[in-house]
């Protein structure tokens, strides 16, 4: 192996640890909004899963993700278990922001227009779009946070 291979597994590993402390914090803050250590634990596996970057997200690839035997668990804590769902949201959102409070951040307003070949796609209508001009298309608005850090 090389230095710069060593450096790479250093910084990932180092990354890793970072990401594993962050989302550990986060899921400590909204602990209290599940009344039950296993609701508790589905919520930590279904946001890990939802984070994984699968090329789609239902419950049945969530659950294949997690090892799990089929959707069950993760559909009754969508559906039917008891959790506050407005204190997760507030929490979540606070950590959020002081996690990203830089007083040099800017946001950045993207809109995009993609081409559609019908109307199948939500959204999708003969409409203006810089790029594109008039025609089929799928217009989308990206907010995006920029900071020294990222």
């Amino acid at each position: 192996m090389t230095t710069k291979q060593d450096a790479a597994a250093v910084e990932a590993t180092v990354a890793q640890q970072v990401w594993r402390d962050s989302f550990g914090e986060m899921a400590g803050l909204v602990a209290g909004c599940f009344p039950r250590r296993e609701t508790r634990q589905t919520f930590r596996e279904m946001t890990e899963a939802m984070l994984m970057g699968l090329a789609r997200g239902n419950c049945w690839t969530l659950a294949e993700a997690l090892g799990h035997d089929g959707p069950h668990r993760l559909q009754h804590f969508l559906a039917r278990a008891v959790w506050d769902h407005d204190a997760v949201r507030d929490r979540a959102a606070r950590w959020v922001a002081h996690q990203l409070a830089d007083d040099q951040a800017v946001l950045v307003v993207d809109e995009t227009g993609d081409e559609k070949s019908s109307t199948d796609a939500v959204g999708a209508a003969r409409q203006y779009s810089g790029a594109l001009g008039d025609g089929l298309c799928q217009v989308a608005v990206h907010l995006t946070y920029a900071s020294r850090s990222g």
